[in-house]
């Protein structure tokens, strides 16, 4: 069954095939919120709340061409974490977010963990809606027209954006952040 075929059947309350949008979906929304949370029962709560409005809110999605599911999930998603972001005034410590690392396993020695927290580093040097930007489009793989719905930026500038941002990276961090997609 398509996506598509699932959201129209959804909408129409047949929820049983939500699973299909669940099981397409749940692992990037969660490395979504993890990559802005970096703390895993969060980021397992944001994600579990995201599907609940997802499910909650289908039939406000326009299931046609011009319309994007996955920009409207990530959407409730970044909503979610705005909102969590707002009521508990968070913020993230660098240290705390290397130190969790080690569980995903992609820090694993001492030259590649100071390497990621220069990389860590340039990402605070830059804009925060361009680093936002940067991440949609590496980290959550998201297209230009999907991050454009979100930011509310043009298509164009979002490129642009991307682009520049990359030209800033010399090729060793570059790698770094090709091995950071991997996690």
């Amino acid at each position: 069954m398509s996506e598509q075929e699932a959201i129209s059947l959804c909408q129409k309350w047949k929820l049983e095939h939500f699973t299909v949008i669940y099981d397409t979906y749940f692992d990037k929304i969660y490395k979504f919120v993890f990559l802005k949370t970096y703390d895993k029962e969060l980021a397992q709560d944001i994600t579990s709340e995201t599907f609940l409005k997802a499910l909650d809110k289908i039939n406000t999605f326009k299931n046609n061409r011009e319309s994007s599911f996955n920009a409207w999930i990530y959407r409730i998603a970044y909503n979610l974490i705005i909102d969590d972001y707002k009521v508990a005034n968070r913020t993230i410590n660098i240290d705390e977010v290397l130190e969790r690392s080690y569980d995903l396993d992609f820090a694993g020695d001492l030259d590649n963990k100071e390497k990621i927290k220069e990389v860590f580093r340039f990402f605070d040097t830059l804009n925060p809606k361009h680093k936002q930007i940067l991440i949609m489009r590496i980290w959550d793989d998201l297209s230009f027209k999907e991050i454009s719905e979100l930011t509310g930026e043009s298509v164009d500038n979002c490129k642009k954006i991307v682009s520049r941002t990359l030209s800033k990276i010399t090729w060793e961090y570059l790698g770094l952040l090709f091995i950071l997609l991997l996690i």
